[in-house]
């Protein structure tokens, strides 16, 4: 402010430490980036007087008065067709754009001649696409015939349209039909339609439930919630992270839940649109966690909340995490339509109910033995990127119906001895059919690395707000301003 008023009457500006150190290091960049600007135009200078010397045309600096000027264009030659030109410049777009996403090689090996952002053209005739799927589902279920377990379970999923609003009541409604001991899971299909409503209230959402056959049966339907936002676990800076799992295995541990009574444990999701001036953005968020049993449950998650902050470990089940989204980055790259058709790499899953399946039937789980099945999200919120340049360019200009959002597939099953032998199956179909490490995501947990950093005085940011000299870095935040970060999902503030 005192600056702002010397510079309106005209005296010399004083500047503060910090702000003479901000003035050097903005002019050494500035200096730096005209060096080596000057640096580069030297050097293209320079080789063009080697070519020259070359060519017998004397060896002068272009830069120095006795140079010949660069040739320049001869109009009677033709011009290259414009096409090729677009075409050149279309193909330069697509390298440059490729580079930004990543292809996965970490988790799977797609081959050295296999390009990303690249894949061979789709057919666009329908009648066309169905049988080439068909015969590349068939070639993958052929591969996977030697790994599936002498009892491979049998799988199939129901899946019903709700709101929104009435999910929790539909989804309980349909649960009463069915046997837990049959039922694998039940989750929140990761699709959201009716894109014309920003929030789900209204919005035609799915439900799926897998089960065994012959599931039919009539029982009663409890259920618990859990709130990411809640202060659920004892952890500090530093700690692995908490899962939704964790929190669900505490409640089946304190209620002494057998998985035959569960119905599942699937994540809350939601998926919710910004609107910008350039029109509107998706963004997915995980609310928290729900455990559905025929058993009740109200009297274990009432003592739960007493003694919350808790101290727990791993879920008294296993949780395998698979990474559907590395698949998707190859095979359907576009939230907003199908697979691709031919699958750029075919020996992959196209969809992540084939992967799910999958996983059940080398393994070998049974019904009886899981706690919950789910295709859902990870991250408390995130956005909605393209997963490469291919759904990066079939998504523009496009005014979809629906958006997938798949990215990891969660199993929760009572463990034995046969299922870890289940699991070898499954590691040796990953590396010997797959080319892939789909279950990198199992054990890995990541520190918590929130920290609290207190915010500036109000006053300086006022000043600081018509301070000519400061760069503007936004109004003074008012609301919520000393309010503390999530630590993370379950672990309250920090």
């Amino acid at each position: 402010m005192r600056n702002l008023i010397r510079a309106l009457r005209g005296k010399p500006v004083e500047l503060s430490d910090k702000q003479q150190a901000k003035m050097a290091k903005a002019q050494a960049r500035a200096d730096a980036m005209i060096a080596e600007q000057q640096a580069k135009g030297q050097a293209a200078m320079d080789e063009y007087a080697r070519w020259r010397a070359s060519q017998g045309q004397g060896g002068a600096s272009v830069g120095s008065p006795s140079a010949t000027p660069p040739p320049t264009l001869d109009p009677s030659q033709p011009l290259p067709p414009i096409r090729d030109l677009l075409k050149q410049a279309g193909e330069h777009f697509k390298d440059s754009v490729g580079e930004l996403f990543d292809d996965r090689r970490d988790v799977l090996d797609p081959g050295p001649d296999a390009n990303l952002n690249r894949p061979p053209p789709e057919l666009e005739d329908p009648a066309e696409r169905v049988p080439w799927a068909a015969d590349e589902l068939a070639a993958r279920e052929e591969a996977r015939a030697p790994y599936l377990a002498a009892a491979q379970p049998q799988v199939e999923l129901t899946r019903f349209a709700t709101t929104g609003r009435a999910q929790l009541e539909d989804v309980v409604a349909r649960l009463e039909r069915f046997d837990p001991a049959r039922v694998y899971g039940v989750y929140r299909v990761p699709d959201r339609y009716d894109l014309k409503h920003s929030n789900e209230n209204k919005a035609r959402i799915e439900w799926e439930i897998a089960h065994a056959p012959d599931a039919a049966a009539e029982s009663p339907v409890h259920f618990a919630a859990f709130n990411r936002a809640g202060h659920w676990v004892e952890r500090r800076f530093g700690d692995p992270e908490v899962r939704d799992e964790d929190v669900a295995g505490a409640l089946v541990a304190r209620a002494g839940l057998d998985p035959e009574d569960c119905f599942g444990i699937p994540r809350v999701l939601q998926v919710r649109g910004s609107d910008h001036e350039d029109g509107r953005s998706w963004r997915t968020h995980v609310d928290g966690t729900l455990v559905l049993a025929r058993a009740p449950l109200e009297a274990a998650h009432q003592q739960l909340q007493q003694d919350a902050p808790l101290t727990i470990g791993p879920p008294p089940f296993h949780v395998e995490i698979l990474d559907w989204e590395a698949v998707a980055a190859w095979v359907s790259p576009s939230r907003y339509g199908p697979p691709r058709t031919p699958s750029p790499l075919p020996h992959l899953p196209s969809t992540y109910e084939e992967l799910l399946t999958a996983y059940l039937r080398v393994v070998g789980v049974r019904s009886g033995d899981c706690y919950g099945v789910q295709v859902t999200r990870a991250a408390t919120e995130s956005g909605l990127a393209d997963l490469s340049a291919v759904g990066f360019a079939r998504n523009l200009g496009r005014y979809p119906d629906l958006i997938h959002v798949a990215e990891v597939v969660v199993v929760a099953y009572r463990d034995s001895a046969d299922y870890v032998a289940g699991r070898e199956r499954w590691r040796a179909y990953q590396q010997e059919v797959l080319h892939a490490r789909l279950d990198h995501l199992t054990d890995e947990r990541k520190p918590l690395d929130t920290e609290y950093r207190p915010p500036p005085s109000f006053l300086g940011e006022v000043f600081d707000l018509f301070n000519p000299l400061d760069q503007f870095a936004g109004f003074p935040q008012i609301r919520g301003r000393n309010d503390r970060p999530q630590l993370g999902p379950y672990c309250g503030t920090v």
